[in-house]
């Protein structure tokens, strides 16, 4: 397939050289990009026949673009920009993106798949990124993008969660509760915040996921960690039980906590 990048890249360098004693600085080189890119994208090339590489994706119907997005992203290989916004124009592409997300063996082509779905405003295929929590061969990267879709559809996605507790690892159960945070209320995601925040591992992390759930059922739980903890759990502890309504009186001598004085000496 032809190099997009490279062949942008050659174009770039060949102005750099006509162009290198009326500019300042890098920064002018840099600013000037877009303007290049948007010339060189309009440009008729002989190896696309006689064809702009924007009039070349224009001609291409949505299956062949998949196709090429998905052989671009083999080994080192990244898709053109070009290509990347016209698969993000055409709706027709959706199926093909949400297919790649859910079969293919290309992590690559599957976190720019899922990410070209939340550009176009497209449903996700949330089960399969919900099994992905409990996937210890997925890839981190993937894993990340999936959490971030589900939380912004945690109710559609609540039941296949809850189902996933039981035999989830601490870790997992985690990345659940970060979800199942965003929806809508149930005694068996304030069971899991309080079993996460009990076992001490995260103590920050989880007081903020229990701040931002909300459940005031909490708040005795965080109240007595207040008297135990350190420093930098204390004021995600406090924080989460203001963001309650609650109120905490700062009577604690912290000053011999290492973190008291990291923390201090940063603001």
């Amino acid at each position: 397939m032809f190099d997009f990048d490279k062949n942008f890249e050659e174009f770039a360098i060949k102005w750099y050289d006509a162009h290198r004693e009326e500019l300042e600085n890098d920064d002018e080189l840099e600013d000037k990009m877009p303007t290049l890119y948007e010339e060189w994208a309009n440009q008729p090339l002989e190896e696309l026949s006689g064809l702009s590489p924007r009039l070349f994706f224009d001609n291409i119907d949505a299956p062949d673009l998949i196709k090429l997005m998905v052989s671009a992203c083999d080994g080192a290989g990244n898709p053109s920009s070009l290509l990347l916004d016209k698969i993000s124009e055409k709706r027709e592409c959706v199926q093909g993106l949400q297919d790649i997300v859910r079969t293919s063996r290309n992590t690559k082509a599957r976190i720019i798949s899922a990410n070209l779905l939340t550009e176009i405003g497209a449903e996700h295929p949330l089960d399969v990124y919900a099994e992905l929590i409990c996937n210890e061969a997925a890839d981190e990267g993937l894993r990340e993008i999936a959490i971030e879709v589900m939380c912004e559809h945690a109710d559609a996605v609540a039941d296949r969660l809850y189902r996933l507790i039981p035999n989830a690892t601490p870790a997992q159960k985690g990345m659940i509760a970060e979800v199942l945070v965003n929806a809508k209320r149930d005694d068996r995601t304030l069971r899991l915040l309080e079993e996460l925040f009990a076992l001490g591992d995260n103590i920050p992390f989880y007081a903020g996921l229990i701040g931002k759930y909300g459940d005031e059922r909490a708040s005795a739980m965080l109240y007595r960690a207040l008297d135990t903890c350190n420093y930098m759990e204390y004021i995600e502890i406090k924080n989460a039980i203001e963001r309650m309504g609650g109120v905490v009186d700062d009577t604690r001598d912290f000053s011999d906590d290492p973190y008291y004085g990291v923390i201090k000496n940063l603001g």
